[in-house]
């Protein structure tokens, strides 16, 4: 039943309108106003020189004296990332699905970072084979090149964290090709062909699985599975087409903003 609700919990998320939503994760929040602006969500003030981009759209600008920016007027056919970085506070990304979201001014609340946050990556990775049909979600947008099926990263937790909630925060991811994605018109893989889910490793165990596309999704981390003061590893692995039989054929993602956060 758990498991379950979880799942509701994501999909709620993840099919609500972009504006006037509350993202998991303790990033963010994002709303509407007249024009594009980014807050410090303790103190309501602009937030100076952010970064803003649109990787898959080669865009890039920053957040003015009273946290004003603009968006280019782009076409979006499919959903895109548009990400924020600001050192000091938690990285936030979120998909925009249209190009309307574009033409309705954006507010995003920005998070302080805390101390035991940990940014694991903030660039935008592919995972996959860069072997992928024109129907697969967000096919049309995929710039980068793979990396790999798979994604590690070591990094030390300490002792202190282990009194506490920690999960995986994953900011965006696009590109998911499962039963589910495809049951949300998130893909439009035809017939019966789908992928299996990203599955999510620590320390060598399975904590979790990826099988929708959105923002702020959380995988919860054993604490039993903690080493305090040594290297932990984290390890993301893209799906497979089930019905390939011949040979693997990965499905491809991109997926942006993976850090630790304690509660």
């Amino acid at each position: 039943m758990k498991k379950l609700i979880y799942i509701l919990t994501i999909i709620s998320i993840m099919i609500s309108p972009a504006f006037g939503t509350t993202f998991t994760g303790g990033v963010s929040k994002v709303g509407q106003q007249e024009s594009n602006q980014i807050i410090d969500s303790s103190t309501g003030q602009g937030v100076e020189f952010a970064k803003i981009t649109m990787p898959q759209k080669n865009y890039r600008t920053y957040s003015d004296g009273n946290g004003n920016f603009e968006l280019p007027r782009v076409q979006i056919s499919q959903p895109t990332i548009l990400n924020v970085e600001k050192e000091g506070y938690r990285p936030f990304s979120l998909t925009i699905n249209n190009g309307d979201s574009l033409n309705n001014p954006l507010k995003i609340e920005l998070a302080k970072s805390e101390a035991a946050d940990i940014s694991l990556d903030s660039e935008i990775l592919h995972l996959g084979d860069n072997s992928f049909s024109k129907n697969s979600a967000n096919a049309a947008d995929f710039k980068l090149k793979s990396i790999g099926p798979y994604y590690s990263k070591d990094f030390i937790m300490t002792a202190n964290t282990k009194r506490s909630t920690n999960y995986l925060v994953i900011g965006s991811i696009v590109g998911l090709d499962t039963k589910l994605a495809r049951s949300l018109g998130q893909n439009k893989i035809r017939g019966s062909a789908y992928s299996s889910p990203a599955e999510i490793y620590f320390n060598g165990r399975k904590i979790g699985e990826l099988q929708i596309n959105g923002d702020g999704q959380r995988i919860k981390i054993p604490n039993t599975l903690i080493k305090a003061d040594v290297p932990n590893q984290i390890t993301i692995k893209t799906g497979q087409n089930v019905l390939a039989s011949d040979h693997i054929d990965y499905d491809d993602i991109e997926i942006m903003n993976l850090s630790i956060l304690s509660e």
